[in-house]
């Protein structure tokens, strides 16, 4: 389950709950980090305000949806359908949200799967899609990423209508290639449908609920010290990225989904947690409770599929403008992630 303080931080965010009043909404991807705390945040409000929300979690395992929700499945206003989001969607009742978190997204996918995370991403949203045009009333909301804006070699943020360049006859591009498609699906479906949507891009979100073997570098560094092993460094750690603490993105995204614009996408990133990635691998070597941890350089290159280009480093006045301020800084929101990890992982 999520933490109930991170519970508080969604919804202490500006989020027009009464937009959900009498409504379903439906989650895929739902023992994921994302779908998990907008579950739980869905629920929440739903008995905090009394709402008469139904939520759906949708996910592959009906052993996960219990091992992740436990008691809030109890709830009455919560329920759940176990199915591959590759598969289409049926017997379902009217819809009127689709939070569309399901698909693979990490280093570890691209290298072992990069079919499995294509295809995932692409039939997955087809069937979102398919589902709300049935539904005619169904609202959508797309979880994207930054990397759809391919190689960005200027200063300057980027916003959300411009693009970089992508080299896409490479199999690490499965992962950005197939969300650009997916939002042109978005786009088409509603051009010729009329569906509505909106959507968010996010850069390296994280937090309580990740995989200790999610691939990314920031995951692998803390796996390090789970693990009490050393941090190695496969560059020299001069890259810059922004992180964003799971409670802070799932607050924007419910804003977005129920105050932003209708058929736009949302950058969303914690600027204010910009840090290159060694200084991050000395940030959480020093969180280790142990203080034993220490961070060195690789003599060869990772066989994991990382990130082939400079990502660009998101403007998000817009997000801002809607009123999203987020409230978990860089060593408070890796301290949640580590202590969450050596709860469930120690040992592993």
């Amino acid at each position: 389950m999520a933490e109930q303080r991170d519970i508080d931080i969604i919804l202490g965010s500006p989020i027009d709950w009464e937009a959900f009043r009498g409504k379903t909404v439906l989650v895929t991807g739902a023992t994921g980090r994302l779908g998990m705390y907008i579950v739980e945040a869905l629920a929440y409000a739903d008995i905090e305000w009394n709402l008469s929300l139904h939520t759906i979690a949708m996910a592959r395992s009906a052993e996960k949806l219990q091992h992740v929700f436990g008691e809030t499945l109890d709830l009455p206003n919560v329920s759940t359908v176990v199915q591959d989001i590759t598969e289409p969607f049926e017997n379902l009742p009217v819809i009127d949200y689709i939070f569309h978190t399901a698909g693979l997204a990490s280093p570890k996918d691209f290298t072992e799967n990069p079919v499995g995370t294509l295809w995932g991403h692409v039939q997955g949203t087809r069937n979102v899609l398919e589902c709300a045009r049935q539904q005619k009333q169904c609202h959508v909301f797309y979880v994207s990423t930054v990397e759809i804006y391919g190689a960005w070699e200027h200063d300057e943020k980027i916003k959300e209508t411009d693009m970089g360049p992508l080299i896409c006859n490479c199999a690490r591009a499965c992962y950005p290639e197939a969300k650009r498609l997916c939002e042109t699906m978005l786009a088409s479906y509603a051009a010729q449908y009329g569906i509505t949507y909106n959507g968010v891009r996010l850069c390296h979100t994280f937090g309580p609920g990740i995989s200790i073997d999610d691939g990314r570098a920031f995951a692998e560094f803390l796996r390090d010290v789970v693990r009490g092993e050393d941090i190695v460094l496969q560059s020299d750690g001069s890259a810059m990225r922004t992180y964003t603490y799971v409670a802070d993105a799932v607050g924007a995204m419910l804003l977005i989904a129920t105050s932003g614009e209708k058929g736009v996408f949302y950058n969303v990133a914690n600027l204010d947690n910009l840090v290159s990635i060694r200084n991050l691998a000395e940030l959480i070597a020093s969180l280790d409770p142990n203080q034993k941890v220490q961070v060195r350089f690789a003599n060869e290159q990772s066989k994991l599929q990382y990130l082939p280009f400079r990502l660009a480093i998101m403007d998000v006045s817009k997000v801002r403008a809607l009123g999203w301020k987020p409230r978990v800084g860089l060593k408070k929101a890796f301290q949640y992630t580590l202590e969450y990890l050596l709860r469930n992982y120690k040992g592993a």
